[in-house]
């Protein structure tokens, strides 16, 4: 007798770009120095208005240039640093369950890396228009048209990552156990649609959520540790080293009276 399937089917509903997209950056004056830092996370889609030969985009030692006018960042897995290049750059980081509702395939074939926009979907458009500084107006009806053509949500998708986020202290085993999922089936869910095997996703969201936190209140180390599941400190500094590849010092120091890091 063939086992029955338990995997949730994607919900067929009205979706908006909100559902989607967790935050913009850019879209302002450009900084002297034309850079502008990616915390682990993502993935992200971006636009250069207006010629940049000399962009690029490192990730560890890695350097992609020069940039696509319009790419996609796949899920990056440490800081990563952005040169626009001299020109005004938009974009939107997505939420972390978007890659199943805009897209078909696996995300993980583009974990750390950039490749145009239209490498993943040939009817994104080769030029984005919208008012300057304005990256909602410049990107909502490109995502509201996949959103319509896409897939819907991923239920168990986005149960994963609400079990990780809930209970930081939870291991790999125990949400694949929560979520009656074999080891093998739990580790393609997350490389299919984060980029990222469990462990490495659950230690990245407990870390990228702890370092948020801390850069914008310095005084709340040791409760912002302790709530995420953090051990110690020596916890925390061997984690910021595997995902900034610094000290959080060092990291206060190079995004210095930047606005908030992307």
């Amino acid at each position: 007798m063939e086992r029955l399937s338990i995997t949730p089917r994607p919900e067929r509903h009205p979706l908006a770009s909100g559902d989607v997209v967790a935050e913009h950056f850019g879209g302002v004056p450009l900084r002297a120095d034309g850079r502008t830092i990616l915390l682990p996370g993502g993935p992200r889609i971006y636009v250069l208005h207006g010629d940049a030969p000399g962009s690029r985009l490192v990730i560890r030692r890695r350097i992609f240039a020069p940039l696509p006018a319009i790419g996609f960042i796949g899920p990056t897995t440490s800081v990563a640093r952005l040169d626009h290049g001299g020109v005004l750059l938009s974009g939107v980081r997505l939420r972390s369950t978007a890659w199943g509702m805009l897209f078909d395939g696996d995300v993980s074939r583009y974990t750390d890396r950039v490749v145009p926009l239209a490498a993943i979907d040939r009817s994104s458009p080769t030029a984005v228009r919208g008012p300057r500084g304005d990256e909602a107006a410049t990107f909502a009806p490109w995502l509201d048209a996949r959103l319509e053509a896409g897939n819907g949500r991923d239920l168990q998708a986005q149960r994963i990552i609400e079990l990780i986020d809930a209970s930081p202290r939870s291991t790999v085993a125990e949400i694949a156990a929560s979520l009656r999922l074999t080891p093998q089936r739990m580790s393609a869910t997350c490389l299919e649609n984060f980029g990222l095997p469990p462990k490495r996703l659950l230690m990245l969201r407990r870390f990228v959520r702890v370092l948020r936190r801390l850069l914008a209140d310095p005084t709340a180390t040791g409760r912002a540790l302790w709530e995420a599941g953090y051990v110690d400190h020596s916890h925390f500094a061997r984690d910021c080293r595997q995902f900034l590849g610094s000290s959080l010092q060092a990291f206060r120091e190079l995004i210095e009276h930047r606005d908030d890091p992307a």
